[in-house]
């Protein structure tokens, strides 16, 4: 099964994926400091979160960069999720959590794993 040309187009948008993982960068990080409430509907679990947020920030960063491979993003993604988790320990409503980065990666991973899967059911490839 091959992609309409259209969408073929969409995934070869580098600046296009590049500017929504900065916006969902912003915004994880923004989630992941603040002290209110959700504003916007989340996971009952705090970890099915952290899944999410990475899974998506893998499959941006893979979409935007395909050219630097799997590892850099992994490694950089990974630390911003320690970073994060540092940065919390040091507020007074959060704290750090292992299980957090440890879900962090496991989304990274998922993500690399379903754009993978995405890629090669429709035929598609990313560009470099």
């Amino acid at each position: 099964m091959r992609l309409p040309q259209p969408l073929h187009k969409l995934l070869a948008l580098q600046t296009l994926w590049r500017a929504l993982f900065c916006m969902a960068l912003i915004a994880i990080t923004w989630l992941g400091f603040t002290s209110e409430p959700y504003p916007i509907p989340s996971a009952a679990s705090d970890k099915a979160n952290h899944l999410l947020a990475f899974m998506v920030l893998a499959i941006l960063a893979r979409l935007g960069w395909p050219s630097i491979g799997l590892m850099v993003p992994l490694v950089v993604l990974a630390s911003y999720g320690i970073a994060l988790e540092l940065g919390q320990a040091i507020t007074p409503w959060r704290d750090f959590a292992v299980l957090d980065v440890m879900a962090d990666v496991a989304g990274i991973l998922i993500g690399y794993a379903l754009l993978a899967l995405i890629v090669r059911l429709t035929g598609s490839r990313l560009e470099t």
